[in-house]
């Protein structure tokens, strides 16, 4: 069965290969991120808050050994923005999320980070709590504040989330480092 291949190593597979074990992500202590990666995500989000939206952009890498994982892609999905009258809301439905899998995992990769923009303070809100689009135990969800509108030029703000063994988002411990290449 593929997916189960996808998800669990087989005794077969070789090691440093992109599948994962039911411990998803947590050995991971050190995350590596593109350039261009980073580039990417930012002039999406960015674009997409020009018109006071939030939006999604999600990262796919690969496991390079000893607890290291490399962000190597980053994919905007199909989504709809709204701002209604309880707040802004972004929407990925099923099937993007599902051709966003399907790229991801022809290219040996693993979907291991969201990375979203807020309006104003970034912090994990109720809503990217119960509904996050990575759910990959020691999976990475960022939120960038602002609508990213100061994104290009510094970090400072971004808050980093990780996904705990009791699966609750916590923002991301001292033993766990982002890199940027």
């Amino acid at each position: 069965m593929k997916l189960r291949r996808w998800l669990f190593r087989e005794p077969h597979a070789p090691v440093g290969t992109d599948v994962v074990g039911p411990g998803g992500l947590l050995d991971i202590h050190t995350f590596l991120v593109d350039s261009d990666v980073l580039a990417f995500t930012v002039e999406r989000l960015a674009e997409v808050g020009r018109e006071k939206l939030e939006a999604f952009v999600l990262w796919g890498g690969q496991r390079r050994g000893n607890g290291v994982l490399e962000f190597t892609s980053a994919i905007y999905p199909r989504q709809k923005a709204y701002d209604t009258k309880d707040g802004l809301l972004v929407v990925v439905d099923g099937d993007a999320l599902f051709e966003v899998n399907k790229t991801l995992h022809e290219r040996d990769e693993i979907l291991a980070a969201q990375v979203h923009s807020h309006p104003s303070e970034a912090f994990h809100s109720p809503t990217d709590d119960a509904k996050p689009l990575v759910t990959l135990l020691g999976g990475l969800s960022v939120v960038v504040p602002d609508f990213a509108e100061h994104a290009h030029k510094s970090r400072d703000g971004w808050a980093w989330y990780r996904l705990s063994p009791k699966a609750k988002w916590e923002a991301l411990s001292k033993k766990t480092r982002v890199e940027f290449r």
